[in-house]
């Protein structure tokens, strides 16, 4: 497969960081983050560090850029293009923070962040590649979902809202796109292992069911989970998949995701 030019958002820490590492042999990277300059740094390293033991070719550059900023994303997009002398040819969504609260007591202007971060800025970015990849006949656009789209938690209106809008319009933009040679499609993560979900991890081990009452695989999932299944959805072999969401979580949607 020809090496393409990946951007992936949130991508020097947590999941984006795991599909990073994953997309190492596939795929050039243009990582997007919001603040943490030293993160970004060290991700970059480690990355190019990782990389040199197999392709001394593999290129590597982070971008700061807060994705709030939605009339900014097509400079962006043209500053990477520009950096790497092509265009994208795969896309992953997968930046965006949580911001639980029960919605009577959340203000407006947290709803409209986090929707701005989690739908509206993935749509944004869509926007500007798909052209490129039109022109290519060749897209891979992968949007980070949850399993909260589908199964309610208290206290997450708006990151569900959120969520579920991002699978309905992968489904979409999917039947859009397909006679070009782009797929489009979602992720739906349960559990991971990162920093964001510490303090839910922690309260979860304290239980009485534990990890293991919660998830049927008994384990917590990990980045780098995430990470092989969107080098999977990247590649040739997935060019008859799109328009879905596929859950990784362990089997914890089997059953009550609330117990």
């Amino acid at each position: 497969m020809k090496r393409r030019l990946a951007i992936v958002t949130g991508g020097t820490s947590g999941i984006g960081f795991g599909i990073a590492k994953k997309l190492i042999p596939h795929c050039h990277l243009a990582l997007v983050y919001g603040r943490d300059h030293q993160k970004a740094q060290s991700a970059l390293n480690q990355l190019q560090q990782d990389a040199n033991e197999m392709d001394p070719d593999f290129k590597v550059q982070v971008y700061a850029q807060d994705l709030l900023q939605l009339e900014e994303i097509p400079a962006l997009v043209k500053k990477i293009t520009a950096d790497f002398g092509e265009a994208p040819g795969v896309l992953v969504n997968s930046a965006g923070r949580l911001r639980d609260g029960l919605f009577q007591l959340s203000s407006i202007k947290d709803h409209e962040e986090l929707l701005k971060e989690h739908l509206l800025a993935p749509m944004a970015l869509c926007h500007s590649v798909i052209k490129g990849m039109s022109m290519a006949k060749f897209g891979r656009i992968i949007n980070l979902s949850s399993i909260s789209a589908q199964y309610s938690k208290r206290g997450q209106t708006n990151y569900a809202a959120a969520k579920g809008g991002i699978e309905s319009f992968t489904r979409t933009l999917a039947l859009e796109v397909a006679h070009r040679g782009i797929t489009v499609n979602a992720i739906a993560p349960g559990l991971i292992q990162t920093p964001m979900t510490q303090g839910l991890v922690e309260k979860i081990q304290a239980s009485s069911e534990g990890i293991r009452g919660r998830i049927p695989a008994g384990r917590l999932g990990t980045p780098e989970d995430i990470g092989s299944l969107a080098a999977f959805l990247c590649s040739e072999e997935a060019s008859y998949i799109t328009g879905v969401s596929i859950a990784i979580d362990g089997g914890r949607s089997l059953g009550d995701p609330q117990s």
